[in-house]
């Protein structure tokens, strides 16, 4: 007894399925041809090509009539829903690549997140109203882990640079300053040496922030600065802590309030020590319209706080 092979089995395409549906809910060839903007021999032949596929007859047609057979009506009930929910996500992704809808994800460090991303984000929500976007906003370690592990789609981080599992794009080089209240006698100053500071009370943050030992590195060469009275987790903190006048810190330039008359930057020298602000990526992969989109609203905020920075007047 010998076995037939058989070849491998055709399937039908979207359009046939898609004629199919139109037919069985309209119940008519006419009315279907005009919603599917085709003409009538032109989707009789469609539903010809399902049937041979198929090795059924699914509608029963008089000149004058079209009815569903019973198998007919079986695979209408099962193929109909998967039909709209290939186009309701057809439609989903048209919208997400032209921004008409969707969603992005951003990872920004504490230090980083009240002044950089705000307008950002304002300009980005004028841009795309109905993109929702969404923040992690967490430590250096953190948000750098968010993006290897696809949690966001980007992020503003300092770290990173040495990583080879991501894109690394500077945005500016953001210096550390002395945070002193107005009335502080160092407020005043043009600037201010790290040796100094061993005469003054100061808050500072703990090894769980990068910010520390980016200082800590780059301080190894000098006499160890005096126990702290406050230390915290985030460098955010700082500033309120120093707004109350519970100390000095040394914060990077950008966590100081905008405009706030309370919290006084001052520069600190010998040395002079900045971190990169960047954006940061996963290597290899390409970034959705929306994430792309806001990529090229952080690099312009980048370039307009780089310039912000370098005008800063110092005290007088």
């Amino acid at each position: 007894m010998h076995c037939m092979n058989k070849g491998p089995m055709l399937k039908p395409t979207l359009a046939d399925l898609r004629a199919f549906v139109t037919v069985g809910e309209l119940q008519s060839f006419a009315a279907a041809a005009k919603a599917l903007h085709l003409s009538q021999p032109a989707l009789s032949r469609r539903i010809s090509h399902l049937e041979a596929l198929l090795g059924v007859r699914l509608f029963d047609r008089t000149t004058r009539s079209v009815a569903l057979t019973l198998l007919g009506r079986r695979f209408l009930g099962e193929v109909s829903g998967l039909v709209v929910d290939i186009d309701r996500s057809v439609l989903s992704l048209r919208d997400a690549a032209e921004l008409e809808t969707g969603d992005v994800t951003i990872g920004c460090v504490f230090s980083a997140v009240h002044h950089f991303l705000p307008p950002v984000i304002q300009a980005f929500r004028e841009m795309h109203p109905r993109v929702l976007v969404r923040l992690i906003e967490e430590g250096a370690d953190e948000v750098l882990d968010c993006v290897k592990h696809g949690e966001a789609d980007l992020a503003v981080n300092y770290i990173g640079m040495q990583d080879p599992e991501v894109e690394f794009t500077p945005l500016l080089k953001e210096p550390y300053v002395l945070a002193c209240p107005a009335g502080h006698p160092l407020a005043r100053r043009r600037s201010v040496r790290w040796e100094e500071l061993a005469k003054y009370p100061l808050a500072r943050v703990s090894h769980a922030s990068r910010n520390r030992l980016f200082i800590d590195q780059a301080l190894a060469e000098l006499p160890p600065l005096p126990r702290p009275v406050i230390e915290v987790r985030h460098v955010s903190t700082l500033i309120g802590l120093v707004e109350s006048g519970l100390g000095l810190a040394v914060v990077p330039q950008l966590t100081l309030p905008r405009g706030s008359a309370s919290v006084i930057g001052v520069k600190l020298e010998q040395p002079a020590i900045s971190r990169a602000i960047a954006i940061v990526r996963r290597s290899g992969r390409s970034l959705s319209p929306a994430a792309a989109a806001f990529a090229g609203l952080l690099a312009r905020a980048g370039r307009a706080t780089k310039m912000a920075i370098h005008r800063r007047p110092a005290p007088a």
